[in-house]
């Protein structure tokens, strides 16, 4: 757990002061290196592996389920005979760069503290799949949310790419209605986009494997999900401010989006707590870059996000998965 709280520390100490492109480049390092160049870490560290030893071109494709980015990853270092330690560089390559594009419109390091634990170390270092379907995700919604965008395409595009990593972030759609305004055949199209990311055959399957796999058939219950979901809110909750009624909107809706889910399934607010705290943490900074909220609200969020890191590794069960952390070359 040192280890994890080590490179936090840094991320903070990256954070303070002026933003500058140095500070950035360390701290996007670290973290590079950290998904990179791990070995055996992260409860799904074997599934991937199962993966990259059964691969068949033809068998591989047919069970892509839409998500053919990650088959062509799949695809290339199998062709080219490379280790399995190849996912792990196209993860970190591809989802850094998008974290890289927005950190570009945002310029504030903290971003990276606030989602270390359950996007950095949660996923990246595990679930690599919908840790690259994250970044991208983020990305879209970063520059709707920081710049004036009017157009749909990008979005649309940005989030069938994502998809093509983790599907369930079509599901994500949800938020373009708040980003920008639509017409009704828009409306209707994005809305038929959220629910295939939902209530797709697809996504169910993997929820029935997430269940499987971690539950062990108990129940389909993640008792952590309404933990994170609550860490989720409070970061709304002090981002919000009614006379940005953009952020304002775009905060409500991730709060009854993630209070509905949860109550149908705890297992899929588990999932998209992956999405929805990072954009809540987005709403939280633009805000404050707009001078509409108060710094102690951003102490605020630092103060929750070490906490966050402590209780997990000291309190969940899938802690024992990420500690030690060990290098590949190991």
């Amino acid at each position: 757990m040192i280890f994890y709280i080590s490179i936090l520390m840094i991320l903070i100490l990256c954070s303070l002061g002026k933003y500058s492109k140095l500070k950035s480049f360390l701290a996007f390092l670290i973290l590079f290196l950290l998904i990179s160049l791990k070995g055996e870490v992260g409860p799904d560290y074997y599934g991937y592996l199962v993966r990259y030893e059964n691969f068949d071109s033809i068998d591989s494709f047919l069970r892509a389920n839409l998500e053919y980015s990650w088959y062509l990853i799949e695809y290339v270092t199998n062709v080219n005979k490379w280790s399995y330690q190849m996912y792990t560089f196209f993860t970190a390559i591809i989802g850094m760069v998008f974290l890289v594009l927005t950190q570009n419109k945002i310029k504030y390091i903290g971003f990276l503290v606030f989602i270390f634990q359950i996007l950095i170390v949660q996923l990246g270092l595990s679930g690599m799949r919908q840790f690259i379907a994250a970044c991208i995700l983020v990305y879209a919604v970063t520059i709707y949310i920081f710049e004036n965008q009017k157009s749909i395409i990008k979005f649309i595009l940005l989030i069938t790419f994502a998809a093509s990593f983790h599907v369930s972030a079509l599901a994500m759609s949800f938020v373009l209605p708040f980003l920008i305004k639509l017409n009704k055949k828009q409306y209707f199209l994005i809305f038929l986009i959220a629910i295939a990311g939902i209530y797709s055959e697809i996504f169910m399957s993997d929820i029935n494997k997430y269940e499987f796999r971690y539950l062990q058939g108990s129940r389909l219950t993640a008792a952590g999900a309404w933990i994170r979901f609550a860490i989720t809110t409070a970061i709304i909750i002090f981002g919000l401010i009614k006379s940005n009624r953009r952020t304002y909107n775009l905060g409500l809706s991730i709060l009854v989006f993630g209070l509905i889910l949860g109550i149908v399934n705890t297992i899929a607010l588990h999932r998209f707590n992956y999405y929805l705290l990072p954009i809540a943490s987005l709403i939280l900074i633009r805000n404050y870059k707009l001078t509409m909220i108060r710094h102690i609200r951003i102490k605020y969020v630092y103060v929750i996000s070490i906490l966050y890191l402590l209780l997990w590794f000291n309190l969940s069960k899938y802690a024992d998965y990420y500690t030690p952390y060990i290098f590949f070359f190991n």
